[in-house]
């Protein structure tokens, strides 16, 4: 009697192997084309779920394929270990501050060095060819000196900027974040109507609709279209706001909806983009009210109430003085903190000093090395042309956070002037290191200060293509992995405007080459609730539940049904169907039958 497949004794046998002869070694003398893989780096604040797997199994089938029909395969895998989600993730499970810089950049490194550990672990579970020789982490000095390298060269070129300028800040993660990291929902809400009093009418207002009442106190002008004659010969009054105890002016612009509301609307710095406009355009003043912890300053009445509690406190004092009208019923768009799920925060527009890389001027380019690469599918290359030519931001990269590569600059507090750093110097801390001048070269003072913010994890991973080709470290390794080889990237669609754009953008404008000959994109896995699957979800499942009882290769072959390009279902009867051996083609249909139904 045959004895029963025991997949865990196969999968020791052949890891033993493969590690022993060196399989999955890379050898660049070895000859033939090269053909490299930038793989994505996994961000490190937990470990894998099946949406890696489904990803890095077919990273895995590409590279065995390439090297079956006789490639010299560079296959390397990082890891992506700054960011918001480890600094969160140390808060929540250590117990530790980020007010205490130190002791908590300690503990974001051991945090990040124990999930690599067991990110490595469940790789080589999954039968994974990397080569672990050429893996790298963004949180190493020499990926560090790349990245802050990379930043040196921005600035030179001018591309890199410090700016005050009004941007997508989260007030619950306390930091700014890039548009790309935002997006839109769909909810029920209120839309306020209150009558604001013409000055010097004799009991003669306008009323106006909002679903901020809150702003009010921010309110610099009230604006009509030119071509509603409702409001025409107001065009030039001034109105009081009721809780402000100010005037402002009635302005026209074409840029107002004359359907909705009453068609007249308050510009309040800053409630949404087309109020940033106007600010500009029609030369108004600024009026900061909410603090960067989502709380009323100096400027309001209602000075340290949460921006919900002031909302409604606002509405009831109005309504007391009589000037709501009424209050309707209003499905509206609430731009929200989405690239992480467990935030959802909405998002506010605060005027903040940050650092921009200039983006908006070179998307024709982004757009023109997309359409150099062949696109598998090629139905997804129309998310990167999308969000190219709609794009009016330029990139914020820097984060009011700790755990991240440091930005290698020093600005004068007297008048703002920039210092950078010197390259031999890199890498550097500016808040720990001294400027490598002491006098302001501008004005002369000598008050310098170190920035203390850190960097966007995407200014990190949009060289990946270079850490791993060695630039600027072995010339000869660098032409041959990245300006010679074949390279290929993998990733999933919904970073197409995050990861690819970036990479496409710096990696071009750092070496005049386009950094990729081919990309395979991936779609997202759902989890047993049918949302993505995602850690902050909680409806993950990860590897290490599934491989015990099915083993690896029932894992691959679920991975290998899926599309390019397409969503994907987890499900355990799937799973448990590549477990069966053997098992019929019917079967499997048959199974597949009864899923979609």
């Amino acid at each position: 009697m045959k004895r029963r497949f025991k997949h865990s004794e196969v999968e020791e046998k052949w890891n033993t192997y493969w590690k022993e002869e060196g399989i999955n070694k890379f050898n660049i003398d070895k000859g033939g084309k090269i053909f490299s893989i930038d793989t994505p780096p996994p961000f490190v604040s937990g470990t894998l779920h099946l949406g890696h797997v489904l990803n890095h199994s077919w990273i895995d089938f590409v590279a065995r394929y390439h090297k079956m029909t006789g490639d010299n395969v560079y296959f390397p895998q990082g890891f992506d270990c700054h960011g918001l989600p480890v600094e969160l993730a140390v808060e929540d499970n250590m117990g530790v501050s980020k007010d205490d810089r130190e002791e908590f950049l300690k503990k974001c490194t051991e945090w990040v060095d124990d999930n690599i550990k067991a990110m490595k672990k469940q790789f080589d579970d999954l039968g994974y060819s990397t080569d672990w020789d050429y893996s790298y982490r963004t949180m190493d000095e020499d990926y560090k000196f790349k990245v802050q390298k990379s930043l040196l060269f921005f600035y030179e070129n001018g591309w890199l900027y410090r700016e005050k300028f009004p941007t997508h800040f989260c007030v619950k993660c306390e930091t700014s974040v890039a548009k790309a990291e935002v997006g839109y929902t769909e909810e029920e809400g209120n839309l306020w109507y209150f009558k604001l009093p013409i000055v010097g009418g004799e009991k003669e207002h306008i009323t106006i609709a909002t679903t901020r009442p809150e702003y009010m106190e921010a309110c610099v002008g009230v604006f009509v279209h030119p071509n509603d004659d409702r409001y025409y010969h107001l065009s030039a009054a001034e109105v009081k706001l009721p809780i402000a105890d100010r005037k402002v002016r009635i302005r026209v612009d074409k840029e107002v909806d004359m359907n909705f509301g009453t068609g007249v609307v308050y510009c309040c710095t800053y409630g949404d983009e087309l109020d940033i406009r106007w600010k500009l355009k029609h030369d108004l003043d600024e009026i900061q009210l909410f603090t960067k912890d989502g709380h009323m300053n100096q400027n309001s009445k209602y000075q340290g109430m949460t921006i919900e509690e002031a909302r409604k406190q606002i509405v009831k004092d109005l309504d007391d003085l009589g000037y709501l009208e009424k209050v309707e019923d209003y499905e509206h768009s609430i731009i929200r903190h989405t690239e992480r799920s467990s935030c959802r925060q909405p998002i506010e527009y605060l005027p903040v000093y940050q650092w921009f890389i200039n983006v908006k001027d070179f998307t024709d380019d982004i757009i023109q090395s997309g359409e150099a690469m062949k696109w598998y599918p090629e139905k997804h290359k129309q998310r990167l042309v999308d969000w190219a030519k709609g794009l009016d931001w330029n990139w914020v990269i820097s984060r009011q956070r700790v755990f991240g590569t440091p930005i290698p600059f020093w600005y004068c507090e007297e008048c703002g002037e920039i210092i950078p750093a010197k390259e031999e110097d890199l890498p550097l801390d500016p808040v720990k290191e001294a400027p490598p001048i002491e006098r302001c070269p501008n004005c002369g003072s000598t008050e310098l200060e170190g920035e203390k913010d850190v960097c966007d994890c995407w200014i990190d991973s949009s060289i990946t293509p270079l850490a791993i080709s060695k630039w600027l470290e072995d010339e000869a390794f660098f032409k041959k992995t990245y300006v010679d080889a074949q390279v290929h990237r993998p990733q999933g669609y919904e970073i197409i405007r995050t990861w690819l754009f970036y990479t496409l953008f710096r990696c071009k404008k750092l070496t005049g080459e386009d950094p990729f000959d081919e990309i395979m994109i991936n779609g997202m896995v759902a989890g047993p609730d049918n949302r993505k699957m995602s850690k902050s979800y909680g409806n993950v499942v990860s590897p290490d539940e599934v491989l015990p009882s099915f083993g690896a290769d029932a894992i691959r072959q679920w991975a290998a049904m899926g599309s390019l390009g397409d969503d994907y279902p987890f499900e355990y009867t799937w799973i448990n169907i590549h477990n069966k051996q053997p098992v019929s083609d019917d079967k499997i249909l048959k199974e597949q039958k009864s899923l979609s139904e």
